[in-house]
């Protein structure tokens, strides 16, 4: 069961999910040139240089291992990540990117600032609140893929207190933040009515 877990988590890591997701968005509904450089700044900008970070400091000791699971060692990375997804943000809003774009990575930010603070009282697990956020944007494009999103971030819970990265009080608390999030988005966006 530990090897299916995982599988799970690496392909519900948000360093592929995520990028996976803006390629796909972008090339299918821009036009290329716009879909390279949008893709390029959150891709290029943010993910690769958390991929770099996380590869570095896993391999020198400094980080745990790549999922940077320990909390202490979270500090560093939220340090890094928030500010990086800050600049990116400012930018979209300057260059008078689309609104759903704008406001997607806005909500985006403000999860991780949210798990940031809460990092001092618990862990909580990025691959479920960033993933059930993902599938929440999913969900405005093709509801149905959406769900299935949905139910895959579930996997990715269960995956995470199978390899002993995260306790199910972290988890609860991903879950939590990632619905939290998705909702207020989901509302400020129009898409539901509470």
């Amino acid at each position: 069961m530990k090897k299916i877990a995982n599988i799970i988590s690496i392909i519900g890591h948000p360093l592929l999910t995520i990028p996976l997701f803006i390629m796909i968005v972008m090339f299918g509904f821009e036009v290329i040139s716009k879909a390279a450089l949008i893709s390029f700044l959150l891709i290029g900008c943010v993910f690769i240089p958390l991929i770099l970070l996380m590869h570095i400091k896993s391999k020198n000791g400094t980080y745990t291992n790549f999922d940077v699971s320990d909390k202490s060692q979270r500090k560093s990375f939220y340090l890094f990540a928030v500010p990086l997804l800050l600049i990116v943000t400012v930018i979209l809003f300057v260059t008078d990117q689309s609104r759903n774009l704008c406001i997607s990575v806005l909500f985006a930010l403000i999860l991780l600032t949210i798990s940031q603070i809460t990092n001092f009282f618990v862990k909580s697990s990025l691959h479920v609140s960033l993933n059930i956020y993902l599938s929440s944007l999913i969900f405005t494009v093709n509801y149905k893929i959406g769900i299935v999103a949905l139910l895959f971030a579930g996997l990715i819970s269960w995956s995470r207190v199978k390899l002993g990265r995260h306790t199910i009080k972290e988890v609860l608390f991903g879950l939590l933040i990632g619905i939290l999030i998705s909702l207020i988005m989901l509302k400020f966006e129009g898409y539901i009515n509470i």
